[in-house]
This record gives C-alpha cells, structure tokens and sequence, in this order.
C-alpha cells in the first residue's frame, strides 16, 4: 500500500459543530485508525475542503489534530477553503503563481495535486486557468516514461448524474483532458461529492471517496435539491503498482466485529 486518502474534512472552530457533528472527532477516529492498522503507508493525502468557511481557526484546530497523526501528511484545497487563511496556518508548497498544488512521490510513482479552487465564497465549482494547466503539463513531462502515475484534484470534472453537484463540478472538463490525454494518469482520486462513486472519465479510470464528516444524500437525476445524510465516513487504502491502480477503502465509525467460518 502505497498511502492513505481522506477528503472533506469540513473543519469549524473549536466547540462549534457542523450539522450536529464534530469534524474533529471524526477526523480523530480516523487518525486512531490510520497510526493503528497503516503504519506503512507512506503518507496520508487530503483531497480539499479541509475547513467548511475557510476560518483561521477552524484551520488552526485542523492543525492541532493532525498533529497526532503519525505519518506525513499533504493538504490540499477544496472550494470551503481559504488560500489566504490556510497559508496562515499551514506551510504548504504553492506554485509561482500562488496555486497550492504540488508532487508527492510515492514507491510506485508521483500524485500530481492539482488546485481546482475558484477562491470566492460565492462559487462552489472548480475552474483550471491557463497557468494551472500549464503548470500539469509541466509535471506530467517530468514523470519518468515507464513510471505510472496519478492526479489527485478536489472537484470531478465528469456529469455523475447528481443534478445539483453536477452543476458546481469542475468547469473545465474538456481543457483537463487535453492536457491528460497524451499521457493519462492510472487513476484520478476525488474529493467534493461526498459519495463513493468509482468509474472510468474517458479511459481514465476515477475513484471519488466519501467525506469525513457528512456525506451527500444519494439522490436520482430528478431530484435537484442537496440533501446530506449521516453515513459512515471512509478513509481510502491507494496502492500503485505497475499492472494498475487499486483503492480499498474503510467504513471507519461503523466495522462490524470479525469473526471465522464455522
């Protein structure tokens, strides 16, 4: 196993909750589980919306927590945060033009982190300007010719059937798939739907992992309201190797108690 995601961690400031829910604790009881059963991960990957209004504080209790967490960790942004109030608290690598992405390497190959965040709390969707593509082609280039690799960025850039996270996905589908095209990734990991959705985004096979806090309620293509709902949250086990890609994935506040065939 090559490292651990979680997404949507949705942080608020101390003694607040969030729907009824406390993101720190439930970020805590991944933590418990992550430095118990994946101490040989190589790092844990944070695929965006780290706070839910992008506060300072709500930052700064996210850094107090994840100073439990064992192993190394990259923070990415999703449409709930703050550039400005991030960078207050985290020293995180941004690109020349002020973009929080960045390369991770792993054993098997590089996550390339991509920033998708229109930063206005007006605006849900994600967007990639000219110098962010720019900068992923610049990547891609550099990944050795035998190497796999994977491109981890917040909002989806494909229709999910989901009228109401569909209209705030990422806007720039088309711009994103040329740039891939010549040399696609083995997979895309995903944040911002709150769903466990796995599939294939012109060839390019995708993994979308629930959240931390709450998740998005399931929902048919008539139903165009966003409805929340209670489910378990789930950490995501990414192994890269060679022959492809491989997510497994924990319902970490709701596994049941082993036990042997009779």
């Amino acid at each position: 196993m090559a490292f651990v995601q979680i997404t949507d961690l949705h942080f608020v400031p101390a003694g607040e909750t969030l729907f009824g829910l406390s993101p720190a604790e439930r970020l805590a009881r991944a933590i418990e589980l992550i430095n118990r059963d994946h101490s040989n991960a190589e790092f844990v990957l944070i695929t965006g919306d780290l706070a839910h209004r992008g506060e300072v504080a709500a930052y700064e209790l996210l850094h107090e927590v994840l100073a439990r967490l064992d192993l190394p960790v990259h923070l990415m942004v999703g449409n709930h945060d703050s550039r400005a109030a991030f960078g207050e608290v985290f020293d995180s690598p941004v690109d020349e033009n002020g973009f929080i992405q960045f390369v991770v390497p792993t054993a098997e190959g590089p996550v390339i982190c991509l920033d998708t965040l229109i930063d206005s709390p007006a605006r849900s969707d994600g967007a990639l300007c000219s110098d962010r593509l720019d900068w992923l082609g610049q990547r891609i280039a550099e990944v050795p010719a035998a190497s796999p690799w994977i491109l981890a960025l917040h909002h989806p850039p494909m229709t999910l059937g989901m009228p109401y996270m569909d209209s705030i996905r990422l806007a720039d589908g088309d711009p994103l798939y040329d740039v891939l095209a010549p040399r696609p990734p083995a997979m895309m990991l995903l944040g911002h739907v709150h769903r466990p959705i796995h599939g294939v985004w012109r060839g390019i096979p995708y993994h979308i992992q629930r959240g931390v806090n709450h998740q998005v309620a399931y929902t048919t293509a008539g139903t165009p309201e966003l409805l929340f709902c209670d489910e378990p949250p789930e950490i995501g086990l990414v192994a890269l190797a060679p022959e492809g890609p491989m997510v497994q994935t924990r319902a970490y506040l709701d596994e049941g108690p082993t036990f042997e065939k009779p």
